[in-house]
């Protein structure tokens, strides 16, 4: 939904909801706890993240690094993940006793059994980042087995244990509530920030204006005046006691004139469907104001199938009487604490405005292409939520490579990523590596990943916006941190960064041979502890260390230490 109107009333108040009901969850085995410490949240399952579900839940650490992590139940590791984003150091252990795997992210490092086969490995292909699978009899695990140390690794916001639990014939996440909301104390009902009505395209409007009407909180209670499909919103999340998170809401459901129209829950998802957490907010709101109203509206496409159910409008209310609509949200946790917000819809007859769309129409269901003006897309169906109209705009800038072409536009989520190609129109380089194509967020650039083929950067996106070609001839940065003390405090560590494209790849080496530096995306932090089985004692050593970027731009530093 774009171009719409808004209103958003402050919610001042709130009353307990009697009733809201949800299925009893069937018996489920009793796993163990992974940490020994008090467990308490920094983020919950199912949170609407940006463009994902949260897929498990988030320990806290007592910020600090180092906690031992505890195996739920027995199994084998199936995969052992090390990156420099994402969970970074991760493990996955399956339990074929109880149909479940659970994942462990953010380690800070993994026990004396599973580190040696990962070390091996990592040495073995040169390479910090290792993806492993693992057969059943390779690394059995028992339950309550320390298996790793918890940590701050991979694109982890502070120390923290992000734990998954999945169903493993669909690799489906689970809310892994229900298997350990005994541990964890919560008598804290949800939150109401806010409440928000918008009218469809072409269909609906409200309080007959085309802009976002505010209320003051003082006159929270006033109706809404609507006529025709309008879709309500709420600003809302849950709560726990004694910390200042914010957590997402499991249960949602609306009800107008004591009827349920519209149920939400967020108990399981497929990663397939994962960025279809954009359907359940207004996406124009998130994208031009950071604000995550919640919606009821379902798109065509309904790509989050059971998690949603409607009265058979798909969440639009149709508002065609002149009367009171009585309103109600509720809202529930995994604990059964609830709250609920009324609010008020009053019909009033009026002349809906009419929506004039430019561009082409493109059916969400269909194969759709563009091809003009140096700018190719293609579309496979599933791409679009609901049938958009697209269109695009083509500026010249003598400081690129190409014209700036706006595709799409910005406030339209897409759930697959689409085919691109733009033409390299002052092709001027020998070395076609270092052209880089680039997406225009206001005053910032963000490399996008594209290889050069005949004269076009040939990529694929998830997004719209604004595209162009630029090059990057600049070396990434690569400084030593305190050399003369690497020998004192047995680490040799790097801080590298890349101001376009964005680093590649590092080699570390000491005295001609391959080490392991390990490598903290989010800092630009590589470190090497040496291990006296590969560096010598009481002598002195050179160490290299080569950082390539994306478009094949190389430094190469040389540091000397005594160890």
């Amino acid at each position: 939904m774009k171009n719409m109107t808004c209103r958003i009333v402050c919610a001042a108040a709130m009353a307990l909801l009697a009733g809201v009901v949800h299925s009893a969850s069937e018996t489920l085995p009793q796993l163990h706890r992974p940490l020994d410490i008090p467990m308490v949240l920094s983020g919950n399952f199912g949170e609407l993240r940006n463009n994902h579900f949260h897929s498990g839940l988030d320990f806290k650490t007592q910020g600090k690094t180092g906690f031992p992590i505890y195996c739920a139940e027995d199994g084998y590791v199936s995969r052992v993940l090390v990156s420099p984003w994402g969970f970074g150091r991760a493990i996955y252990v399956v339990h074929p006793s109880i149909g479940l795997t659970t994942v462990y992210g953010h380690l800070e490092a993994f026990s004396n059994k599973i580190d040696k086969i990962v070390r091996q490995e990592q040495y073995r292909q040169e390479s910090f980042r290792v993806d492993m699978s693992f057969s059943p009899d390779e690394i059995p695990v028992r339950k309550g087995e320390i298996i790793a140390r918890s940590g701050n690794s991979g694109s982890s916001g502070g120390p923290h244990l992000h734990m998954d639990v999945r169903e493993t014939a669909t690799e489906n996440p689970l809310d892994p509530m229900p298997y350990f909301k005994k541990y964890i104390k919560d008598n804290v009902a949800p939150s109401v920030r806010s409440i928000a009505l918008y009218p469809e395209d072409d269909s609906g409007v409200v309080d007959g204006v085309g802009r976002a009407a505010y209320r003051q909180p003082a006159k929270f209670g006033e109706p809404f005046v609507a006529w025709g499909r309008v879709v309500p919103g709420i600003k809302a999340y849950d709560k726990m006691p004694g910390v200042s998170n914010i957590y997402g809401v499991k249960y949602l459901t609306l009800e107008i004139d004591g009827k349920q129209v519209y149920r939400r829950v967020i108990e399981r998802f497929s990663f397939d469907s994962t960025r279809a957490v954009h359907t359940l907010v207004n996406y124009p709101d998130k994208v031009n104001k950071s604000s995550w109203v919640m919606v009821t509206r379902v798109p065509k496409s309904r790509p989050l199938g059971a998690m949603i159910e409607t009265d058979g409008d798909n969440g639009v209310i149709t508002i065609n009487e002149e009367r009171d609509y009585n309103c109600r949200f509720l809202l529930e946790d995994e604990h059964g604490n609830r709250s609920s917000v009324k609010f008020v819809i009053r019909g009033k007859r009026s002349e809906i405005p009419e929506k004039r769309d430019a561009g082409t129409l493109f059916r969400y269901d269909g194969t759709n292409s563009y091809n003009m003006n140096g700018l190719k897309v293609m579309f496979q169906p599933g791409t679009f939520y609901d049938d958009i109209y697209f269109s695009t705009k083509c500026s010249d800038d003598a400081g690129y490579c190409s014209p700036v072409h706006s595709v799409g536009s910005a406030d339209i989520p897409l759930h697959k990523s689409f085919d691109m190609e733009i033409d390299v129109t002052r092709d001027t380089l020998v070395d076609k590596r270092k052209y880089c194509l680039v997406r225009i967020d206001g005053k910032s650039k963000r490399a996008v990943p594209a290889e050069y083929k005949e004269g076009k950067m040939v990529t694929r996106v998830n997004r719209f916006g604004k595209y162009t070609v630029t090059t990057d001839t600049k070396s990434p940065t690569v400084t030593p941190r305190r050399p003369a003390r690497w020998g004192k405090r047995r680490c040799v560590s790097y801080r590298i960064s890349d101001g376009m494209s964005g680093v590649e790849s590092y080699r570390g080496e000491i005295d001609g041979k391959f080490v392991l530096f390990e490598y903290d995306g989010k800092s630009g932090l590589l470190t090497y502890r040496p291990e006296s089985s590969r560096v010598k004692k009481g002598k002195k050593h050179v160490v290299t260390m080569t950082v390539t970027d994306a478009c094949g731009n190389t430094t190469e530093s040389r540091s000397t230490f005594v160890w």
